[in-house]
C-alpha cells in the first residue's frame, strides 16, 4: 500500500500564504512610491531646467511679475508694465481666489529679495527679485510650469523610473554574488 505524502499544517499553509501575500503587496507599493517619486523629480528637474537666472544687463522675460498696489488693490502685475506711480509690495502675501482658480503668493526669502508665486489659468510661474531703496526692481530667476512641460514631464519621469529599476536589480545582483561565497558556485 503507497502512503500519501503528509500535507503541512494548516497553520503553516496559513503562514506561508500570509508571508507571500505581505511580500508580494510591499514591493508592489515599493514600486508605485519608486514611481511617483520619480515623476516628482522629473517634475522638478525640467522646472529647474527651463529657469532662467538674470544677470546685470540681461534680458528679462516678458512675463516675468511683481506685487504691486494700487487703485485696484493688491496684484501682479508684468514687470514692462509697471509704472512708478503703482506702489511695490514689501509684505508678505497670500491670496488664492476660493474657486481655486488662481491666486499668487509674496515670500521674504532675505533682506530685500522677494519670491513672488502666480497661479494663472495657464501657466504658474515663480520670479525672484531684489527691491531697492529708490524703488528699482532687480530681477533674479524665472521659472513657469504649464502644459508644455507637463507634456516632458512624462518621457523625463519614465526615463528616471527605467533608468532606477535597472540600477536597483544590478545592485541586487552584486549584493547576490558577494553573498554567495567563492566555490559554491560549482557545488
Amino acid at each position: 500500500m503507497c502512503r500519501q505524502p503528509a500535507r503541512p499544517f494548516p497553520l503553516i499553509t496559513i503562514m506561508r500564504f500570509l508571508t507571500h501575500f505581505i511580500l508580494t503587496l510591499s514591493s508592489w507599493v515599493a514600486h508605485c512610491a519608486f514611481f511617483v517619486c520619480c515623476f516628482i523629480a522629473a517634475r522638478y528637474a525640467v522646472e529647474f531646467g527651463f529657469m532662467e537666472r538674470y544677470g546685470q544687463g540681461d534680458t528679462v522675460s516678458p512675463t516675468f511679475y511683481v506685487l504691486v498696489q494700487d487703485e485696484h488693490g493688491i496684484r501682479p502685475t508684468r514687470l514692462a508694465n509697471w509704472q512708478n506711480t503703482q506702489t511695490l509690495v514689501r509684505q508678505e502675501r497670500r491670496f488664492f481666489r476660493e474657486d481655486g482658480e488662481g491666486g499668487y503668493r509674496l515670500r521674504l526669502i532675505a533682506p530685500d529679495t522677494y519670491e513672488l508665486f502666480a497661479d494663472f489659468d495657464t501657466v504658474m510661474i515663480t520670479q525672484t527679485y531684489r527691491l531697492t531703496p529708490d524703488n528699482r526692481v532687480i530681477p533674479l530667476s524665472w521659472r513657469s510650469l504649464n502644459v508644455f512641460n507637463f507634456i516632458l514631464i512624462l518621457p523625463v519621469g519614465l526615463v528616471f523610473f527605467t533608468l532606477g529599476r535597472w540600477l536597483a536589480r544590478r545592485m541586487v545582483r552584486r549584493w547576490k554574488r558577494r553573498a554567495v561565497p567563492n566555490g559554491a558556485e560549482a557545488a
